[in-house]
């Protein structure tokens, strides 16, 4: 089943950065969670809200619990459930709030 997280605007610079950096290909992209989601699974995607509206999505093809990952283009470590993406797609879906944590896609 699909999630849906927000970006908190004070990564919004970081994002694009990382963005443009795996559009250029060799980098794989992943999003740290203090839990595993359940219902999430390899296939799924990650919703990602940003300025307010659902932005963007990423194919979900691999999730680690306790895991550690760095991240090359902020040089921060992060630990945690990551959660492995590919297939960036660009989406304007309906506009919403953001949240803390995960929420199950509802649409």
């Amino acid at each position: 089943m699909d999630i849906v997280v927000t970006i908190p605007k004070n990564e919004y610079v970081n994002d694009d950065k990382e963005t443009t950096i795996y559009e250029q290909g060799g980098y794989e992209q992943f999003w740290q969670l203090s839990r595993r989601p359940k219902k999430l699974y390899i296939g799924d995607r990650v919703y990602f809200i940003k300025n307010g509206f659902i932005e963007s999505s990423m194919r979900v093809i691999r999730i680690e619990t306790k895991a550690t990952a760095s991240c090359e283009v902020t040089n921060r470590t992060w630990n945690g459930c990551l959660i492995f993406m590919d297939y960036l797609r660009q989406e304007r879906l309906e506009q919403l709030r953001g949240f803390q944590g995960f929420r199950y896609r509802w649409w």
